[in-house]
């Protein structure tokens, strides 16, 4: 399968596995700048321990303090900036929540709780005294003792004269917008629009630049394409002045026309309508009330039929990064009067409501996400089914979802081995051994499908096997009428097993893996996924079911 004309390595890695920064960031065969944004941004993550340590939030959840009123009083903190904070830390596997109660890590509990005997937070606040040295790197390496930090860095004082600094911004996030636009126009793989284009708040016009090239006069929709009006960049006048510093030359304004205007208070003439809306990084600058307004107010200039393109940091997306887009969203709260991040599921609401009703999310390789909005062609041509089914999973309740062909699903004879030997529910449930499917019965059910999903949950497990079923169901509704689902563990349907005979609720139960003599831990690793044996009680608890689906 494609994603937009890319290969999806069903079964390695995906954005929905466990890819959160680790040191494979510094694989030497990596092409690509996302492991030097991840560098660069690695001191917001520490920043966020800190400031968790500082407002001392580890040890108010442990005694108790686990909703976000709790939390507020017992920390003394504003409501928003703490529930940004958060929603970060739970990102980063620092807390967890559910249902609007936080609690803590296993590993937040054993050294981030000053109670703990093990407590490590004053060591690691004392990490935080050694930044300003580090700051003082270049001038010690350096041979030129008034050297204030590399050439690129003096661009960025805040004594600076404003436009100097505004120019030195577009200029900076342009670098980023271009390597951007590549991706995201590589992802609209077959998607049409009638012109012309409008991107609000462009900046210097990456993505609008790379749009318009790639425009074909020999689509229908663009035969007799006018270059003089392809696309139309709309930003505050003074970033277009320096965009066209930036670009000095005519020739890459071809197709091109700028708008130097505040979009909040610009009226395009009335009859002027747009096939494509772009907004890429715009929506984060406004708080919800103000961003939804915009967004309205753009969508009423759309022709009939017209698409909206949104690029942006979302909080509810996973992604290559998981923490990025609440991680971003702090950076609005820090760096912008009321900037926020809006989730993808709430922004796709606002579309709703202005009457979009068709929409798509696509997670960039990289660590933003895409919405596609308005006469999509073909969902499945932009996603492929695979990842269109772990984005329903994880909005089931599923911790992590990762598509995996099941030529990857290893099974083994011992398995099942484990289960007589070393399990002392042996023999007492009708879904487990010796009842059930051995390791070639389930291999020869494996071949009649080409692909799964491997679901990560935590306990309760009647919980778990609850969300396995409503998934299965979901899928089977769809069309996929082949859905099939595997749990984790003895069956937990009915209080009590009869053990013998037939079952119950044969519409309900289902077998587990390893009681199918799937290898769940062989399994695990080849989709990328953590599982480590549980070596001591009252530590963190993984499930992990199965999907088969066609």
């Amino acid at each position: 399968m494609s994603h937009a004309g890319r290969e999806m390595k069903i079964g390695y890695t995906t954005p929905y596995g466990d890819n959160s920064p680790t040191n494979s960031d510094s694989d030497p065969s990596r092409l690509d700048y996302q492991q030097f944004e991840n560098l660069a941004t690695a001191y917001w993550q520490s920043e966020v321990l800190f400031s968790a340590l500082e407002l001392k939030l580890f040890d108010h959840i442990e005694a108790g303090a686990s909703t976000l009123q709790a939390l507020c009083t017992a920390a003394a903190c504003k409501e928003d900036g703490l529930y940004r904070l958060l929603k970060v830390m739970t990102r980063m596997e620092l807390i967890g929540e559910n249902n609007g109660n936080w609690y803590n890590s296993q590993a937040a509990r054993v050294y981030l709780v000053e109670t703990s005997p093990t407590y490590m937070g004053d060591f690691f606040l004392y990490r935080r005294t050694m930044q300003e040295k580090f700051h003082r790197l270049t001038r010690k390496v350096s041979l030129d003792d008034g050297l204030i930090g590399k050439k690129d860095c003096r661009q960025f004082r805040a004594e600076d004269p404003y436009e100097d600094r505004n120019g030195n911004y577009v200029r900076a996030l342009d670098r980023l917008a271009r390597e951007k636009a590549k991706e995201i126009v590589g992802m609209l793989g077959n998607e049409t629009w009638e012109l012309p284009i409008l991107d609000l708040g462009g900046g210097a016009g990456a993505l609008c630049r790379r749009i318009v090239a790639s425009l074909s006069p020999a689509d229908p929709q663009h035969s007799g394409l006018d270059h003089a009006a392809a696309g139309v960049l709309l930003d505050l006048p003074e970033v277009i002045d320096a965009a066209r510093q930036i670009y000095p030359n005519e020739t890459e304004w071809v197709g091109i026309e700028t708008v130097a205007a505040d979009f909040r208070v610009y009226e395009f003439d009335v009859n002027r309508q747009f096939g494509l809306i772009v907004m890429s990084n715009f929506l984060h600058a406004y708080g919800e009330m103000e961003a939804r307004n915009l967004l309205e107010k753009a969508v009423r200039l759309l022709k009939p039929g017209g698409k909206v393109l949104i690029h942006d940091y979302f909080p509810d997306r996973l992604g290559c990064n998981p923490h990025k887009g609440a991680m971003y969203d702090l950076a609005m709260m820090l760096n912008t009067y009321d900037g926020q991040c809006h989730e993808a599921s709430r922004v796709i609401s606002w579309l709703d409501a202005a009457g979009i009703q068709e929409s798509v999310v696509l997670d960039l390789e990289t660590d933003s996400a895409l919405i596609l909005a308005g006469g999509i062609r073909s969902r499945d041509h932009l996603v492929p089914l695979p990842l269109q089914w772990a984005d329903i999973a994880i909005s089931e309740g599923f911790r992590r979802a990762v598509p995996i062909s099941t030529d990857k699903i290893a099974t083994a004879p011992w398995v099942r081995l484990k289960c007589r030997y070393g399990c002392k529910g042996f023999g007492k449930n009708l879904q487990c051994p010796p009842n059930g499917r051995d390791d070639l019965e389930t291999q020869r059910l494996l071949k009649s499908y080409r692909w799964a999903l491997l679901l990560e949950g935590t306990p309760p497990g009647r919980s778990f096997h609850q969300r396995l079923l409503r998934l299965e169901k979901r899928a089977f509704l769809s069309g996929l009428h082949k859905a099939f689902v595997m749990g984790a563990g003895p069956c937990t349907v009915c209080d009590i097993c009869p053990g013998e005979g037939a079952c119950n609720r044969s519409d309900l139960a289902r077998p587990s893996m390893e009681a199918s003599g799937i290898d769940v831990y062989q399994t695990a690793k080849a989709a990328c996924l953590v599982l480590n044996p549980v070596q001591k009680k009252g530590q963190y608890v993984k499930y992990i079911g199965l999907l088969l689906l066609e």
